[in-house]
């Protein structure tokens, strides 16, 4: 048999081939540019509910431990000496374990924000608890001195606290705040009083009397709110006292806070109102903090920008970025029976 000679392809053939060619192509880039994006959209939903849920843990697990002070924790039965000076400021205020800011406007607050809460973002709300910062410390020995209870307070070396720490001393009769004023109270044991130093500092080294096998809490003010971070980004923030604010959680974009008020005194709360509308702080006994978060990457929705509810309203977000909205009501378990 004699073959045939090659005579190659006609050019309707090789055009047939491109285009067939470029449908595959064209299949393949649109799989894999779909591929991609439902890729972005799974990872950055994925960074966005981890991000909710370690924010609201965070507030949570404050939230439950606020007004906690060892034995004095239920501070209206014994009697306590607050020694700081301007013991009624915002920042020193440990009588009132919970206290709140609502956003009422924009850039305004009520009751009147405290110059402690530094770049709030106009429209969230500010948290703000007291209570025991560390681990409970014992006393060792109370000399006493005079006036009672002037002397340093001694405790063992190694015990983590710092020149200028606001701590509380109880027996659980009586119980008394003030600053330490020891150069090195880690390392020596000894927690002097004394007038002079610090901020706010002591107004007397009086504590009142000997409060020998006692022990010592350490305090802070941790207030909760929004601000934007150096990078233009709205973020979660928390300030401890007088430091400086610490960015905790990016892209929060909205904090809102409720009280729940116990006004028959049975533990249970009876409505839940905004920070302006509470009228006696002792008796809020649980708190719902709402979090609005969003993406850090735009261009992830694909139909127009998201469509949300928060704090009662539907909103149209102006970007493209994905939204969750996440909602808790944590008990302040020092409050309840």
């Amino acid at each position: 048999m004699i073959s045939r000679k090659q005579q190659g392809f006609s050019l309707v053939e090789l055009m047939v081939a491109m285009l067939l060619g470029l449908i595959v192509t064209a299949a393949v880039i649109e799989v894999f540019i779909n591929t991609k994006q439902m890729y972005r959209v799974q990872d950055a939903r994925s960074r966005l509910q981890e991000n909710a849920r370690y924010a609201m843990y965070y507030i949570s697990e404050a939230v439950r431990k606020t007004g906690y002070l060892g034995c004095a924790t239920r501070a209206s039965a014994i009697p306590v000496t607050n020694t700081l000076n301007n013991n009624a400021n915002y920042l020193w205020n440990y009588a009132t374990s919970v206290q709140g800011v609502n956003a009422s406007g924009s850039n305004v607050w009520s009751p009147a924000i405290d110059p402690s809460i530094t770049s709030p973002l106009s429209g969230s709300d500010v948290l703000t608890l007291r209570g025991m910062d560390d681990s409970v410390i014992q006393v060792t020995a109370h000399p006493g001195g005079s006036p009672p209870g002037s002397a340093a307070i001694l405790v063992n070396a190694g015990n983590g606290l710092k020149q200028f720490d606001i701590v509380m001393v109880t027996d659980c009769l009586a119980a008394a705040v003030f600053q330490i004023t020891s150069a090195n109270p880690n390392t020596s044991g000894s927690l002097t009083h004394n007038t002079g130093g610090g901020v706010p500092g002591n107004w007397t080294d009086d504590l009142g009397k000997d409060y020998a096998n006692g022990e010592i809490i350490k305090l802070a003010t941790t207030s909760f709110y929004i601000r934007n971070n150096g990078d233009g980004k709205p973020s979660l923030y928390q300030r401890v006292n007088n430091n400086g604010a610490q960015e905790l959680i990016q892209n929060v974009e909205q904090m809102q806070v409720l009280y729940g008020v116990d006004t028959g005194a049975d533990g249970a709360a009876d409505q839940y109102v905004m920070a302006n509308n509470v009228t006696n702080w002792a008796d809020v006994i649980s708190v719902r903090v709402s979090l609005l978060l969003r993406t850090d990457e735009d261009n992830l929705t694909v139909d127009g920008p998201q469509t949300y509810n928060y704090n009662g309203a539907t909103i149209t977000a102006s970007d493209n970025r994905l939204r969750t909205v996440v909602s808790k009501t944590i008990t302040l378990r020092n409050r309840v029976p």
